[in-house]
């Protein structure tokens, strides 16, 4: 309390010298072709949830948050839904638990002795915090930034 009362933490948004966008759209285009957006919106009606939404030749996949992964099919029109784990998500801390997922995942890949069970390493997470900055650069300076073997470098 004593930090909302004196800290930053207490500050109204509106009033502070908060410089983040409230919704941006990033569109993307690979080497191979192709292309990809992703659309952020900091205000929506249900707050802090996330909604993904992958489009390809041959259907669609959907998924909000803890609900059943859609896959439509084109051809067919057919819907097949994949429940996922409900479990503990909204009370396993940030991110809808994938900060709690993540950190598991680690510690068990120290324990196991094995680190095959990390999915990704350093060189996937160094690119996607590089299309980030990207992203951020590109809003600021208002141009289009073009990636050089994924790090940015022309």
């Amino acid at each position: 309390m004593k930090q909302l009362e004196t800290g930053p933490y207490g500050r109204c948004v509106y009033d502070c010298d908060n410089d983040f966008m409230s919704n941006q759209v990033v569109n993307m285009q690979f080497k191979n072709g192709a292309t990809a957006n992703f659309t952020m919106v900091g205000f929506t009606r249900k707050v802090g949830t996330r909604r993904t939404v992958i489009s390809g030749t041959k259907g669609e996949i959907t998924c909000e948050f803890a609900e059943p992964v859609k896959v439509f099919d084109f051809l067919t029109e057919q819907i097949t839904e994949h429940e996922v784990c409900r479990g503990q998500w909204g009370k396993l801390g940030g991110h809808g638990g994938a900060d709690f997922h993540l950190i598991q995942t680690f510690i068990d890949a120290v324990l196991a002795e094995d680190p095959i069970r990390i999915p990704t390493g350093p060189e996937e997470t160094l690119e996607s915090h590089h299309l980030v900055f990207a992203a951020e650069r590109s809003r600021h300076e208002n141009k289009i930034i073009e990636l050089h073997d994924g790090y940015g470098k022309p």
